[in-house]
């Protein structure tokens, strides 16, 4: 424990944390200025790159965008009370990562498309389309509000600094380097965060775990104390953790931040070629391996540390403000330190917030501003229009978020818990829609829509349940007997804090097991990891039964390039290509049907449209009439 002393941040530590906030500031303004002067902004620019991203900064990009102070406080605390089963969360990864590399990426890359959910519209209907983006800006909303309240409570506790000035600082400043360099400035802004991230971390780590005795000690009393991971192989998805859970539930839930969400697909198109964008997103399985086993080894370090005197009882701490604790009672007899913590909890949130704000602003700008821009001046916004709109987007969404994050402390729930729960509940439907346009031939629309809506509302149900009748507390023991009461002082409102203790002695522990929540509850207590899973599940048969009661796909043209076809499934011989003799620069470019302007809205394919080995053909009564040449 820490000796007597009034641990709070230093001038070092704001200095080290301000130069972060400018390194930030500064790439934005050098790939601002840099597009300008090479007269290359647009919006295709600063929502793509023009497609010309290198590999690595993509890929720590990838990494960065939901490598979230939520995470960073939250894992290392579910580690510390509940035991160390997250870290089989890295077992779960393999198989998502595998999936999306191997089976979505390339779907969408080759489609080129700059709004991910266009390609909804291209398997389905444009409704289905807006309803995608609408789920994707909800739960992209929600999570950046999660992400910014969690390092601003952090940084009010270690500074004395208001959780309201932390949020628009934060908020600021990455909605700045967004709107100025666009996605440019947020990889590479990303990428220089993950290494921040890294950095803080570990420091962290390796300090505590000198400070609790060495590691040697730190392993036997997590094992005493049952806090390192237990396989345990019931597959009941009401227990919270278990292996089958963390396996199957971490994979999918996993799979919806990778394999749905408009913020990565995005990157996916922004680099060089198929290849790289597989690379780039292979390269984030040992990413997120390395990063996920710093956490929890954060979580033993920090059991064995306050093994005589859990902090979150005796000083009542909220679950969210237990690492920073940790940090300057372990850091706070070097100058610096602490700021680069705290700088590794902003890094993290910035890259997430910039990188979701830069995914909106694409959202809104093909669903939003070219549809009304086109209704109103009967033609299509010019470069600078797109351009313009795209920057008054990014900061009308930026904004929104610094509202919402004011709000964040009214759901009540951990940042970890929130952020899970959003991507299961919503982000699981949205993730089953993609995977029944991509691996069900046959879906339909109909079926399609059918699924989002049930499992949406099935999902939505089975989350909020626990938050209207909460769960019992499932915690393992934790002691307070060696809590020094008459010498500690500690206000949640300070960034103070007078400690003085004698150092802990080595205890033996009894083992304990953690208490289950299983299905015999009066209440859907589904683990929060499951909730994808069950969306994938609920939205694949209610869609498949719905498709084949209305015809599955019977005399719709479905664009061949949008789903994978298997043995009991043929596609037609020739596949469609459009000519862009039209506009050569956009569309050839981008190989983009879903940007074409469409003259007739039964067919995708009638405007200069041309099918391999036929010279003419007509749309008729929902049938191609078609002579070969």
């Amino acid at each position: 424990m820490a000796s007597s002393s009034a641990v709070t941040f230093q001038w070092e530590d704001y200095v080290v944390f301000c130069v972060m906030l400018a390194v930030s500031s500064v790439i934005g303004l050098y790939f601002g200025i840099k597009s300008k002067r090479a007269h290359t902004a647009s919006a295709e620019e600063m929502l793509t790159g023009n497609r010309q991203l290198p590999i690595l900064p993509v890929a720590m990009s990838l990494g960065a965008s939901f490598t979230s102070a939520t995470t960073i406080l939250g894992i290392p605390v579910e580690v510390y009370s509940r035991g160390g089963e997250q870290w089989i969360w890295c077992l779960g990864l393999i198989p998502c990562f595998v999936i999306v590399a191997f089976f979505i990426v390339p779907i969408f890359y080759n489609l080129h498309l700059t709004n991910a959910y266009e390609y909804l519209e291209l398997r389905f209907s444009r409704i289905v389309r807006y309803i995608g983006s609408l789920l994707f800006s909800f739960i992209i909303l929600i999570y950046m509000a999660a992400v910014l309240y969690a390092p601003a409570v952090a940084l009010s506790q270690v500074t004395g600094l208001s959780r309201e000035i932390s949020i628009l600082a934060m908020g600021l400043v990455c909605t700045f380097y967004t709107a100025i360099g666009g996605i440019r400035a947020v990889v590479w802004t990303d990428a220089f965060q993950l290494i921040v991230v890294w950095a803080g971390l570990m420091a962290v780590m390796f300090k505590g775990a000198h400070d609790a005795g060495g590691w040697t000690r730190v392993w036997e009393i997590s094992r005493e104390g049952s806090r390192l991971p237990k396989f345990d192989m019931n597959p009941d998805p009401f227990i919270r953790h278990t292996f089958w859970t963390l396996v199957i539930g971490g994979g999918t839930n996993m799979m919806t931040v990778y394999g749905a969400n408009q913020a990565n697909l995005q990157r996916y198109a922004s680099v060089r070629s198929l290849r790289g964008a597989k690379l780039a997103l292979l390269l984030n399985l040992p990413m997120w391996i390395f990063y996920l086993t710093i956490l929890c080894l954060m979580g033993l370090v920090m059991y064995a540390y306050y093994l005589t005197c859990d902090p979150i009882k005796s000083m009542n701490l909220k679950r969210d403000q237990l690492v920073p604790r940790f940090v300057l009672e372990t850091m706070g007899d070097y100058p610096g330190l602490p700021g680069l913590f705290v700088a590794a909890i902003f890094s993290a949130s910035i890259s997430t917030v910039s990188s979701g704000v830069n995914s909106l602003a694409a959202v809104a700008l093909e669903d939003l501003f070219k549809p009304c821009y086109n209704r109103v001046h009967h033609r299509k916004p010019d470069k600078t229009a797109t351009t313009v709109a795209t920057i008054v987007l990014t900061v009308l969404f930026g904004g929104l978020t610094i509202v919402l994050t004011y709000g964040a402390d009214l759901l009540g729930k951990t940042a970890l818990t929130i952020s899970f729960g959003v991507f299961g509940m919503v982000g699981g439907p949205l993730l089953g829609l993609i995977m029944n346009g991509i691996f069900v031939p046959f879906m339909n629309s109909w079926g399609a829509g059918a699924g989002l809506i049930s499992s949406l509302v099935i999902c939505l149900y089975v989350g909020i349940d626990p938050v209207i009748y909460p769960p019992p507390n499932i915690d393992l023991p934790l002691r307070t007997d060696g809590c020094p009461l008459a010498n500690s002082t500690w206000s949640s409102n300070s960034s103070l804090w007078n400690i003085s203790t004698a150092a802990a002695p080595v205890l033996n522990v009894s083992p304990v097991t953690g208490h289950h929540l299983s299905s015999s509850s009066d209440h859907l207590y589904l683990s929060y990891i499951h909730y994808s899973t069950l969306a994938l599940l609920v939205s694949g048969v209610v869609g498949a039964l719905v498709s084949a009661l209305t015809c599955c796909n019977r005399g719709k043209v479905v664009d061949e390039r949008t789903y994978y076809s298997y043995c009991f499934t043929k596609k037609s011989s020739s596949s469609y290509q459009v000519n862009y003799a039209d506009d050569p620069i956009g569309h050839k470019r981008n190989s983009n049907l879903a940007k074409k302007e469409i003259l007739d809205d039964q067919d995708l394919y009638m405007t200069n449209g041309v099918k391999n080995g036929i010279s003419n053909y007509t749309f008729s009564n929902g049938v191609f009439q078609s002579q070969e040449l």
